[in-house]
């Protein structure tokens, strides 16, 4: 775990593709290794609705005690970008006391995961992307996609929005890998590697009884370091992951 940076920015190709439940993976993985692991969600909206925040979801799967602003500075009702959620309840986002508020929140420990709000091009404001915010905090970032039909084209946009930005990519994690797996899900991976030249950092499989909203754990904690890369701490290997699609499938 020598090369894992200070602060790592967890985002997804979507809205709803998991990053929460990597977010929590990851972090009771690097607590389990040692490092004093912080996580924080600067940017939270849909708190109208019925159920658990990100933020509460995770703390509640690590079994700690929080303070619900220190780890989710910026709550808005609406369940939409942080941009358009504040412009409809007519308040202003503080961008520079939240950034500020994240820095300070980094520098607290060992290893910080950021988990964004959505995917790298929501707005923040008019003019600030959730791309800006992982450059600006200096956190390579982690792509939480699917394994399915689509995803290749999801990620493919996704790196190219990050490379605009000017902002670093570790990698791919994919979540929900299903069993038995369809023909996108087998075939996607050695896509991802030969033609993106993606590191796959990882992979979650299905979990039926995740639920993020309702606090249902499910087998989450399953999700240990034979689902993430050495980087974390794990011991997934992409490329035997690989090669056992290969073996199973004959392609």
């Amino acid at each position: 775990m020598k090369d894992l940076p200070k602060a790592v920015f967890i985002t997804g190709t979507d809205t709803g593709v998991g990053k929460t439940a990597v977010t929590a993976a990851l972090a009771v993985l690097l607590r389990g290794k040692g490092l004093l692991t912080g996580v924080i969600k600067p940017f939270q909206t849909g708190t109208e609705l019925d159920g658990l925040s990100d933020a509460e979801f995770i703390y509640g799967f690590l079994g700690e005690d929080f303070v619900l602003s220190e780890v989710s500075p910026c709550r808005l009702r609406t369940p939409l970008s942080p941009y358009r959620a504040a412009s409809i309840e007519g308040v202003e986002i503080p961008l520079e006391d939240i950034i500020e508020h994240t820095r300070d929140y980094i520098s607290q420990n060992d290893v910080t995961l950021i988990e964004g709000a959505g995917g790298l091009s929501v707005p923040v404001t008019e003019s600030y992307m959730m791309a800006d915010l992982a450059v600006d905090l200096d956190a390579p970032m982690v792509i939480v996609a699917r394994p399915g039909l689509g995803t290749l084209n999801h990620i493919a946009l996704s790196l190219e929005y990050a490379r605009q930005k000017d902002a670093r990519v570790l990698g791919v994690v994919i979540n929900g890998f299903p069993e038995p797996a369809d023909v996108a899900s087998v075939t996607n991976p050695a896509v991802l590697r030969d033609v993106f030249s993606v590191n796959i950092l990882g992979v979650l499989p299905h979990f039926p009884g995740l639920n993020v909203e309702g606090g249902s754990f499910s087998e989450l904690s399953e999700a240990g370091e034979s689902c993430f890369s050495p980087l974390f701490g794990g011991n997934f290997s992409a490329d035997a992951f690989l090669e056992e699609l290969s073996r199973k499938t004959g392609w």
